[in-house]
């Protein structure tokens, strides 16, 4: 496993909650892994969770690491907020899909001006 300070942030967003802000990094696998990792900063920059995804192909590892933090989110942090909008906008399992995993996500169709 590559250690997370060699390992290339490929996407962050930030969250506001009832405790602060709260930031996710999506980070590379490297070392030619079809795994991606996931961590949660605090407003401190300390890292509150993580979490590393692995799938057939780098894009399904990618997926899945995407659905796991938002899943962490909703789960654990339920007053996280993207952008104002009262959700965090990130892709979360769909518990009630039967025989399959499914990915849904919920936000607005047009973002306040």
């Amino acid at each position: 496993m590559v250690d997370d300070d060699e390992r290339q942030i490929v996407a962050s967003r930030l969250f506001q909650t009832d405790d602060g802000d709260l930031t996710l990094q999506i980070l590379a696998g490297g070392d030619g892994s079809t795994s991606f990792g996931y961590q949660f900063l605090n407003e401190s920059g300390e890292v509150t969770e993580s979490l590393d995804t692995y799938g057939a192909d780098s894009l399904q590892a990618l997926l899945f690491c995407i659905t796991a933090a938002g899943d962490y989110l909703q789960r654990y942090v339920p007053s996280a907020s993207f952008a104002e909008l009262g959700v965090t906008a990130m892709l979360t399992t769909d518990l009630g899909a039967v025989g399959e995993w499914r990915a849904q996500v919920s936000m607005p169709a047009v973002l306040p001006a």
